[in-house]
């Protein structure tokens, strides 16, 4: 019997020919871009979940209380994670984790700058599981000037040769022996050092400070299975207070698996990219009910054609379960020709869709457990949901009536495949409009004035070596026609993450606790970062007292401050901060020092020595980009020969901040057109059967006068009326949807009715595009000889 079912269905699907392209064709992209979702989306959930204790390491986290106010913050003091230990029970191993500022490695001619080094506790491969391809993990990071090394970093400075063993020099004094080389780190990984050194080395450096009051480290800690986590978190809380029994924070454990997806930071709470795996999952079923909805319609509109078939099966003895069995079977290999297309279309598509989403997929992750499950259960569902309505409808016809030339009415099947081209278009409209205003909000955010000129500024990281030679540098480069400023900072200006308490003030509520943020700067900040002031003056050196020194120094506050001090203008009022006591001498105008995704928080300068800055800023003449880097690596081969120039732009600094999103938005683009695609082709077969159907009717329209244009405006209204009711539900949800998503975002675009407009008229296009050239074909048959089809 299956056999002969197959052989029915194989000749059905060969007479067929148009009609099995664009189902098949229409249900392999909508699968395509499914699974692509699917593919992303386990990667998405996979990070860090390959280390064998995965599910018992956390990172310990705070809640620190500022009047109230809960700021989240993910790093801990130094001396914390050992104690820890040493007073828990229920914590088995502890590792503190520190990423390094850019370290000069040097291996005999071989000088680069490295920026992904970390220091860590020798119990850090007790923790985690990262293989070495060579060393023994026990003891790699025992010895005080012992470094760990990627498979990558090896090949860079020793070839081919086994390195361990071998020395390299950090920072030109330091001299590391490399005693393990890594398997390179896999992408799915919070991680990405490309060497760890014992966490000692920090003391070496001076970075080190023991005060229970700073956090500035990450804290892992492997907890015994079964352990009462909230138990935990109390403990954490009680042995804080222990050495600082005035401490309002609140100590919790974080589940690493949870990290990538989940991580907080800052007063303000949000979701965190978990959102984003919700908005594409829902977007890949989306695609998926638009690609199944075009199944289900041309399946039960071809039903008409297959009509008298149907009914001689019935009268010559077929059941109805013979007949669903045989249409469910027709449905399955149509689904089995469009997943080994979609797997086709899958691999072509692969290289484009890493570039896109920036992962590093490669053919045999098709292969993986994972997505062969997810593969195979998303083709099952779409086949049963997509051929289960056409094999009941086909099967449930009535022969009698067929048989004596009465003509199929199907007046409840038109209204459900009305229905479902409503709600397809619906869907689609409904990506398109989250599409375009996620595409406009991180438009607004990368351009958005930042309160200083991003642009044409260069940021240059100083080891402790060079500093010394930033003044004669920046008096050279100063006098060069094509610099129009030299300053330098402690922190990259877009990346100022440093904040601290316990600020007071002329006036204060003794009870009022805030958490300000902190950037040491050089004079002629402010004048190269093309920052203004609302009221004061900037740092000068008419005033002897701005340059911070031992227990005194002036501050510069941005307008947060001033608002949180609550005293109008704030300019000359006492402030002691950070262990300084000075004036405030000047009030900026509010600035992005992070994204610009996130709100301005309060933020103080202070004037220092070389001893704070580390990073030097420089201003180039616009337009004149090449000429005046020239000039800056003149002047820095002319006074640090030895030390290799490297710099980032700032503008592309800040634009790395949004890299992930504007990716994700990059793939909402693309999957919004494959939407409006699949929908399209299903509307093209739609009309196509309707024309065909009404061949007569256009024969008789032309023979009475009709012209072609009448004809096709009349059939393009059949199916235009349904894109219209799509607009009327997509429209007052999409507000809400949109609305939503950009109410994560502290400065958001305007949710303009204009895109509204502009969406709903490029929805009615595409369907009258699509529909009007079915018709106009239409209308090109001899009137002669559309009379004679019966």
């Amino acid at each position: 019997m299956i056999r002969n079912f197959l052989r029915t269905t194989f000749r059905y699907i060969a007479r067929q020919k148009a009609f099995t392209f664009i189902n098949i064709t229409g249900l392999a992209i909508g699968l395509a871009a499914s699974l692509l979702i699917l593919l992303w989306i386990q990667d998405e959930l996979s990070y860090d979940r390959f280390h064998i204790n995965a599910e018992n390491i956390f990172r310990v986290e705070e809640d620190q209380n500022y009047s109230g106010d809960i700021y989240h913050v993910t790093v801990t003091p130094h001396p914390s994670g050992p104690v820890w230990k040493e007073k828990i029970p229920e914590i088995n191993e502890q590792t503190r984790y520190n990423r390094l500022q850019r370290i000069l490695f040097r291996k005999d001619d071989k000088v680069f700058f490295e920026s992904s080094v970390s220091a860590v506790d020798s119990a850090f491969f007790s923790v985690f599981t990262f293989p070495l391809v060579s060393g023994d993990p026990s003891d790699a990071l025992v010895r005080p000037q012992s470094i760990v090394i990627t498979e990558e970093l090896a090949s860079k400075y020793f070839g081919d040769a086994n390195p361990v063993g071998k020395t390299l020099t950090l920072e030109n004094q330091y001299v590391f022996t490399v005693t393990g080389v890594l398997k390179d780190l896999p992408h799915n990984s919070m991680f990405t050092f490309d060497a760890l050194v014992p966490y000692s080395f920090l003391q070496e450096m001076g970075f080190i400070n023991n005060s229970w009051g700073s956090n500035s480290i990450y804290t892992f800690v492997l907890v015994n299975k079964g352990s009462d986590i909230e138990n935990v978190n109390k403990k954490l809380t009680e042995v804080v207070r222990e050495y600082l029994p005035e401490s309002l924070t609140e100590y919790m454990l974080f589940p690493l698996t949870d990290i990538h997806l989940h991580t907080q930071f800052g007063f303000t709470h949000s979701n965190g990219p978990v959102t984003v795996i919700w908005i594409f999952a829902s977007i890949a079923l989306f695609i998926l009910l638009i690609a199944g909805i075009n199944f289900i319609n041309l399946s039960t509109a071809k039903a008409a054609t297959r009509a008298r078939e149907i009914s001689i099966k019935k009268v010559t003895g077929a059941d109805q379960k013979t007949l669903i069995i045989q249409f469910m079977l027709e449905s399955l290999l149509m689904v089995a020709f469009s997943m080994i297309l979609s797997l086709v279309i899958i691999g072509l598509l692969l290289n484009l869709f890493d570039n896109i989403s920036g992962k590093e997929f490669i053919l045999s992750d098709l292969l993986k457990i994972n997505f062969i499950t997810g593969f195979l259960v998303t083709c099952v569902l779409t086949a049963i949901i997509s051929g289960i309505y056409p094999a009941f409808y086909m099967a449930s016809l009535k022969p009698v009536a067929i048989l004596k030339g009465e003509a199929m009415q199907g007046k409840g099947n038109g209204r459900l495949r009305q229905a479902l081209v409503i709600l397809q278009f619906t869907l689609s409209i409904l990506i398109a409009m989250s599409a375009v205003f996620m595409y406009r909000q991180l438009s607004y955010m990368r351009t958005k004035d930042l309160g200083f000129d991003k642009e044409n500024l260069i940021a240059i990281p100083m080891p402790d070596d060079m500093r010394g030679r930033y003044y004669p540098l920046k008096s050279e480069l100063s006098s060069d026609p094509l610099i129009l400023g030299v300053t330098a900072s402690l922190q990259n200006p877009v990346m100022i993450g440093s904040n601290s308490g316990g600020a007071r003030w002329e006036g204060q509520d003794p009870d009022k606790h805030v958490l300000i943020g902190v950037n040491a700067v050089d004079y002629d900040y402010l004048e190269t970062m093309k920052m203004q002031l609302a009221s004061g003056r900037d740092f000068s050196r008419d005033f002897q007292g701005d340059m911070a020194h031992d227990t005194t120094g002036n501050f510069l506050v941005n307008e947060e401050v001033a608002r949180i001090m609550d005293l109008g203008d704030p300019t000359g009022k006492g402030f002691r901060f950070m262990g300084l006591n000075g004036t405030i001498v000047g009030v900026l105008k509010n600035f992005h020092f992070k994204g610009a995704d996130q709100p301005i928080e309060p933020m103080a300068f202070a004037l220092a020595d070389t001893s704070f800055i580390r990073t030097m800023l420089i201003r180039l003449t616009p337009g004149r980009t090449a000429e005046s880097l020239k000039a800056v690596e003149r002047a820095w081969a002319q006074l640090i020969p030895e030390f290799p120039l490297q710099y980032t732009f700032i503008s592309e600094d800040y634009n790395d901040l949004f890299r992930s999103d504007m990716r994700l938005t990059e793939i909402l683009k693309y999957f919004t057109i494959l939407a409006f695609i699949i929908a399209s082709l299903g509307l093209y077969g739609l009309s196509s059967f309707s024309t065909e159907r009404r061949t007569n009717e256009i024969g008789i329209r032309k023979v009475m006068g009709a012209s072609s244009m009448a004809v096709v405006v009349t059939m393009v209204k059949e199916f235009l009326w349904l894109v219209v009711i799509s607009l009327l539900i997509a429209l007052p949800a999409g507000w809400v949807i949109v609305n939503s998503l950009l109410k994560q975002f502290p400065y958001r675009v305007n949710t303009d009715i204009l895109v509204f407009v502009l969406i709903s008229a490029g929805a009615i296009l595409i369907a009258a595009v699509t529909i009007s050239f079915q018709a106009y074909r239409a209308t090109r048959i001899n009137p002669a000889e559309a009379l004679k089809i019966e």
